[in-house]
């Protein structure tokens, strides 16, 4: 599927065609860049179409400049903001069952799961709205 992706706060440096065209291949496969990202006539974002493989995890930010560079996606349908896949949302998503159970067994077959740690929340790939 072919998405407009925005990369929010970009830097100006990276605004030229061959730099944006890498950029968008971290996320997919670039197809096009926006007209007024090429001629830096917006600063605000970056925007560019992107084929994406729908049946993998989005890309929600990508390694630039020693920091996260942010990825949104534009236009998207239902979007699950714990696994990063389309198809469903937060609540039906079965990595999310799967991880309870897999808490449960961990807990010693207990009724509770165990609470999620620091460290589970600082693999978060950082999905949201």
């Amino acid at each position: 599927m072919i998405v407009w992706v925005q990369l929010p706060a970009l830097k100006i440096h990276f605004y030229h065609k061959e730099v944006l065209t890498s950029l968008g291949n971290l996320i997919g496969r670039t197809i096009k860049l926006d007209y007024h990202t090429l001629t830096k006539q917006r600063a605000k974002f970056a925007r560019l179409a992107v084929e994406v493989d729908l049946s993998k995890p989005l890309v929600p930010r990508i390694w630039l400049d020693d920091d996260w560079q942010k990825v949104e996606y534009e236009n998207l349908p239902t979007v699950c903001f714990d696994c990063g896949k389309i198809g469903h949302q937060s609540t039906d998503c079965p990595l999310l069952r799967t991880s309870s159970l897999m808490a449960i067994v961990t807990a010693g077959g207990g009724d509770t799961p165990l609470a999620p740690t620091e460290e589970t929340s600082e693999t978060n790939p950082g999905f949201g709205p």
